[in-house]
Formats: structure tokens, C-alpha cells, sequence
């Protein structure tokens, strides 16, 4: 049997082996650790990446709302907002509902960055819930994008945008007052 000295204790062969052979598993735990570690902190960064690029993303939309919204309270339009709708086809509108002085339920639209309200009293139209009722009984769409209130030749319309069973994008414009079609543009 061969005799090993290290400092302190003297060690056999056997024990030596022993002793590398643990010191190696705890080498390859700490190693495999580590690397979880790591990817666990690479996932974390990514996620926080994503949510700070959704975040300037979103920062033009909330922009033009607190715009929208101030401009429609500083006139008297609305005294608080329950919806908020951004839309761009040609150009691009952004819109808000909610009540006026008398709890009744406006509307106002505003052209991209225009100060210039369009006022529309709610009850006097179609809804958005019956705007979408009516594109899914005529076009039986997949899934509805966006909607909003425009304005379209001057006179207040509804723009929805919907997938259709085959993949493709429809644009349809109903007239506020009534819910006809002004204006389609299908399978793009």
C-alpha cells in the first residue's frame, strides 16, 4: 500500500481516489448551478427588455390620451373618460368617450394632432359592442384588431379592422348615425 503525507495527515492511495473523485461531483453541481444561474438571470434581463420596449412603445399612445382627454375637459366635452380609441388608416384619429356635465355619454374625435373636437352625443349612434355585432353577422371575422370612431368625409363613422377565416385583413367603416358601409377594403 502506497502512503501519501499532505501537511497533516498522512493518506492512502484509496482515500486519495475517494477524496478526488467527490471533489470532482462537487466541481460538476456547482458548474451545472451556476449555468442555471445564469440562464435564469439571461430570461430575467430579456423579459425586463421587453416589458421597457413595450413601454416606449406605448408612451405615444398615452401621450395623445392625456392630450385628447385634457383638451375634451378643458372644453367642457367630457368630465371623464371610460374609453379611449386610437385608429390610422390615411390618417390617424384618436377618440374618447365618456360623460359630460349632464352624465350623458359623449363622444369626441380629434384628427392626429389637431386641437379640433368633433362632439358626438353616444346615444344618437351605434356602440362599439353593436358595431362588432354587426361586422361578425356580415363577415363572420376570426378576430377583430381594432376599432374606433374616425371621420370619414366629415361625418363620424366607426373604423373596425378583423382577420377573416382565410388570414387576411379587412378594413370596414360604418357610418355612426346608422351603420351603413361607407367604406370596405377586404382580403389584403
Amino acid at each position: 500500500m502506497v502512503y501519501f503525507y499532505s501537511g497533516q495527515k498522512l493518506y492512502t492511495t484509496k482515500e486519495l481516489s475517494n477524496m478526488e473523485m467527490r471533489s470532482t461531483v462537487h466541481g460538476r453541481r456547482g458548474k451545472r448551478l451556476r449555468h442555471w444561474l445564469l440562464g435564469i438571470l439571461m430570461f430575467l434581463f430579456i423579459i425586463l427588455i421587453g416589458v421597457s420596449i413595450l413601454g416606449e412603445a406605448q408612451k405615444p399612445v398615452d401621450t395623445a390620451k392625456e392630450r385628447v382627454t385634457k383638451i375634451a375637459k378643458q372644453s367642457n366635452k367630457l368630465t371623464s373618460v371610460s374609453k379611449f380609441y386610437r385608429i390610422s388608416r390615411q390618417k390617424v384619429y384618436y377618440s374618447a368617450v365618456g360623460e359630460n356635465k349632464k352624465h350623458q355619454k359623449v363622444g369626441v374625435i380629434v384628427q392626429g394632432k389637431s386641437d379640433k373636437l368633433t362632439t358626438i352625443n353616444m346615444t344618437d349612434g351605434l356602440s362599439e359592442k353593436q358595431v362588432k355585432k354587426l361586422a361578425n353577422k356580415q363577415f363572420h371575422p376570426k378576430k377583430v384588431t381594432s376599432i374606433g370612431l374616425a371621420l370619414y368625409k366629415q361625418v363620424p363613422v366607426w373604423q373596425l379592422t378583423f382577420v377573416d377565416k382565410d388570414n387576411n385583413l379587412n378594413f370596414i367603416t360604418y357610418q355612426f348615425s346608422d351603420g351603413k358601409q361607407v367604406q370596405t377594403i377586404r382580403h389584403l
